[in-house]
């Protein structure tokens, strides 16, 4: 009598064809559920370096978005701000062609509205103080006397901020527009491009009856005028720029997204024919693991 049983080396063959069988399928099934085609390093290490790559390139290009959007969460009121100045300065105008002693309330009312607008704030920030972002910039010489001298109390700095990574050489925008060069002029406090100042002599002006110092005014409110059209022209290029880098970096992480995807998305008709493929291959494996470990009275008759 002998005994026809499978052999402990067929068995150990048989369990481990199975067990890389269910690994496969395993694997696959993790790729079918997360979509992408590589579930640890080891499966592609060319592949997952690239990724890591791209990914990063990708964090980095969303930094610069956001920098570029705080960037414009300033500019963008200050300009705003200025178009406004500039709205008041063109009604000053029409006072100095037509006004009198009756345009004095309204004269006091705009230089009430340009002092509100040079001490405009976005996110707690005053916009036109320089870097001394949290000192009101312009204030009354007397704060008693609503009509008394307007001072600034800003610097001239600028903000700025980097919008890539060149460390040497860095693309930089300014975020910010120094107050005095936009409400003094060039010629600072006092001086024939201070709109406040301007607004003072036009008051004087139609007190004292005197057409002359009226013409005196209107052709230093068009000094104030150029001086405030530049700062828009200069505000508002920035935001372009800004608005164009965004477009970039956002369109360039499409790419880089797109390239990812296709180093790491699962091949679906691949990976399916891989887990028919080896869902036959498991069933095989079971059937004859189970054929050669059956045993009942005819395996013992010789």
């Amino acid at each position: 009598m002998s005994f026809r049983t499978a052999s402990t080396t067929q068995q150990r063959q048989s369990l481990m064809d199975l067990q890389r069988t269910q690994e496969r399928l395993a694997q696959n099934q993790t790729r079918i559920t997360t979509g992408s085609r590589i579930t640890g390093p080891g499966d592609d290490p060319t592949a997952s370096a690239a990724i890591l790559d791209f990914n990063n390139s990708i964090q980095v290009n969303t930094q610069f978005i956001k920098q570029a959007d705080a960037a414009l969460s300033y500019l963008t009121p200050s300009e705003n701000n200025v178009a406004s100045a500039i709205e008041a300065t063109m009604r000053l105008q029409e006072l100095a062609v037509g006004g009198s002693t009756a345009s004095i309330s309204e004269l006091d009312a705009i230089r009430s509205n340009l002092l509100s607008m040079a001490n405009a704030q976005s996110q707690g920030k005053y916009l036109f103080a320089g870097t001394a972002t949290d000192t009101k910039p312009f204030v009354l010489a007397n704060p008693n006397d609503p009509t008394s001298q307007i001072t600034y109390q800003g610097n001239s700095g600028q903000i700025k901020v980097n919008l890539d990574a060149n460390a040497t050489n860095p693309n930089q925008v300014s975020t910010n527009i120094p107050g005095d060069s936009v409400f003094f002029g060039a010629g600072g406090l006092g001086s024939s491009t201070d709109i406040f100042q301007a607004i003072t002599d036009l008051k004087a002006a139609f007190t004292a009856n005197n057409p002359a110092a009226v013409k005196t005014v209107s052709a230093n409110l068009n000094l104030i005028l150029a001086n405030l059209n530049k700062a828009q022209a200069d505000l508002g290029g920035r935001q372009a720029g800004l608005t164009n880098l965004k477009d970039t970096y956002a369109n360039f992480n499409a790419t880089l997204e797109g390239l990812q995807s296709a180093q790491e998305a699962t091949d679906y008709p691949k990976v399916m024919t891989e887990v028919t493929a080896d869902e036959t291959m498991q069933s095989a494996t079971l059937s004859t693991m189970a054929k050669a470990n059956k045993v009942n009275l005819f395996d013992y008759l010789t």
